[in-house]
């Protein structure tokens, strides 16, 4: 007669393993009741200290958050970068450890619990209120800061037309961190017209 041996991990919340915060023996498996998530030990490093557990197999973190709609955003200073103001449509179907902002509503949060590598993709079709002849500027922001890396500037035409302005960065982003797309007037104090933007990240492996 054939017998099943059952197995059960040492467990407790997320909250109580953090004030534990106890040295897992090495492939010792710990998990957490409340996530459903789980490290495994190595016989040096403290709970805090170790990575969840992220099989190659694993879905990437990833997210994505468009706005296809006008908006205007509002300019104080010349050349000085400020949040869009603007709210996005955050991708719900193609999300993985991602949500969208909650600080700025035109950004991508990393919920997966842990500190990802992204590649931030971010890019805005936009001119000032009068339309001729700017420079805008564009930058990712990673938790309110400007990443002065990833500016780039374009020009709006004579004829009203709009500048195309895209940036690319790989950034490091600790659980809740939040990237946003900033932009600036180089040319004066006018708002700017948005027309339509969109915020990509993906996880880096």
């Amino acid at each position: 007669m054939s017998s099943i041996a059952r197995v059960r991990v040492r467990r407790g919340t997320a909250a109580a393993w953090t004030a534990a915060n106890p040295t897992l023996a090495l492939g010792e498996i710990a998990a957490e009741t409340d996530t459903l998530r789980f490290k495994v030990g190595t016989g040096a490093a403290a709970w805090t200290a170790l990575p969840y557990y992220s099989p190659a197999e694993a879905d990437l973190v990833r997210g994505q958050v468009s706005k296809m709609d006008a908006g205007t955003i509002g300019i104080v200073t010349q050349s000085v970068y400020v949040s869009t103001g603007l709210t996005g449509t955050f991708d719900t179907a193609t999300a993985s450890g991602t949500s969208l902002g909650t600080t700025n509503t035109f950004a991508v949060k990393n919920t997966s619990g842990a500190t990802k590598l992204m590649q931030i993709y971010g890019s805005i079709d936009a001119k000032t209120v009068s339309g001729n002849n700017h420079t805008l500027g564009i930058k990712l922001a990673k938790n309110g800061t400007a990443i002065d890396q990833t500016e780039c500037r374009a020009f709006t035409g004579s004829g009203s037309q709009e500048a195309k302005l895209v940036t690319n960065w790989m950034i490091s982003m600790a659980a809740n961190d939040e990237v946003a797309l900033f932009v600036a007037n180089h040319s004066g104090t006018e708002d700017i017209n948005f027309g339509r933007g969109r915020l990509v990240a993906t996880e880096v492996r």
